[in-house]
């Protein structure tokens, strides 16, 4: 035993061997700090380097990116999720803004967290071919605790409704409806209208709204009958597809909002007044003949500024056919300002919201 007990003590007198054992106790700690120190990084950190890891892959058109962020397990759970994105890498471009979207936790599990809602824009030919939505959920995973995606979930719910829908249809068993389509969503029904007020605009050669009744709203004379002239020249031009009038309405710095609303849940997408004479051109050559009516319309405001809200119908008809092949109906409002510059009244802001699926009940 004695023995024994001296051969440790003289190897542990032998200054190499002690460095030695130092040296592995030392490394051992460091390794130790090191773990810790990831995991309170991880948990006090924000989740946007993940987020921008995520766009980052989505982006790249390198499918192996966006494998490397999934969780292994949770990507074979979710296989359907993860091939429906892998779909998406053939696009020609692919745009994510993640721009404002905000974690939110797991109210069951601290661990994971999601963001709803980020919209990917498709394009194609070099113009916009369809914006979807996509709620990813992330969750830490492995020793280091580090942020692993387990799902991301393409919504069935697209974008752009009033200038795009056609080419959604085209699009929707690729990026929506890949997963067992239905006949029901494959059809596009148009939505029916209300029967129009004694303020709609339905003439194409009309210069300004008719109405046989005065004008809604609370702003003067005299701003309700310019901003009806101009609405006028603005729904004429999108009539007769004169783009550059058409853009002319706008302010340099406009922005217009498309909120798709079904089922209660609203699908926002911003545009600035680039974006938006693109996707008009690509309406245009979409469609031989377009129909705009507005019902309903209302201007508010003073000698500068002013609030016009109206219901709008647009109804688009195929070079190829007689018959309209699309409609939609929701509610617009355009801000309008006296632009400094010239002193006209141009469009600082519109917001379109479209409803979709409004089902129609028996009135009592």
């Amino acid at each position: 035993m004695r023995s024994s007990d001296s051969k440790i003590s003289t190897t542990f007198q032998n200054p190499n061997t002690r460095f030695g054992v130092i040296g592995i106790i030392g490394a051992a700690i460091i390794l130790l700090a090191m773990v810790l120190g990831l995991q309170v990084i991880e948990e006090t950190g924000v989740i946007d380097p993940f987020l921008q890891q995520w766009k980052q892959a989505v982006e790249s058109k390198q499918p192996r990116l966006y494998q490397q962020l999934w969780d292994s397990t949770a990507r074979t759970k979710n296989r359907n999720q993860y091939e429906r994105a892998l779909k998406l890498f053939s696009r020609e471009k692919v745009e994510a803004d993640i721009t404002g979207h905000l974690a939110q936790k797991d109210l069951g599990n601290t661990n994971r967290q999601q963001i709803e809602r980020i919209p990917v824009t498709l394009y194609q030919d070099g113009k916009v071919l369809v914006v979807i939505y996509r709620d990813i959920t992330v969750e830490k995973r492995g020793l280091l605790q580090r942020w692993k995606l387990i799902d991301d979930k393409i919504h069935d719910e697209l974008g752009y409704p009033e200038t795009t829908e056609e080419y959604i249809v085209q699009d929707q068993e690729m990026v929506a409806q890949s997963a067992n389509p239905t006949p029901e969503s494959r059809s596009l029904q148009p939505v029916d209208a209300p029967m129009p007020s004694n303020n709609v605009v339905t003439s194409p050669q009309a210069a300004a709204p008719k109405s046989s009744s005065p004008i809604v709203g609370e702003a003067p004379l005299d701003t309700q009958l310019k901003l009806s002239q101009v609405l006028g020249e603005w729904q004429q031009a999108w009539q007769g597809k004169n783009l550059t009038i058409y853009m002319s309405k706008y302010a340099e710095d406009a922005v217009i909002t498309r909120v798709a609303i079904n089922r209660g849940r609203e699908y926002p997408t911003r545009l600035d007044k680039k974006q938006l004479r693109e996707k008009m051109k690509a309406l245009n050559e979409r469609y031989s003949k377009i129909k705009v009516n507005i019902f309903q319309l209302q201007i508010h405001g003073d000698s500068a500024v002013a609030d016009v809200n109206f219901l709008q119908e647009f109804v688009g008809t195929r070079a190829s056919g007689s018959q309209p092949v699309y409609s939609d109906f929701g509610k617009k409002e355009l801000v309008f300002m006296v632009d400094p510059a010239d002193g006209v009244w141009k469009i600082y802001a519109e917001s379109w919201r479209h409803y979709k699926n409004v089902p129609k009940y028996p009135k009592l």
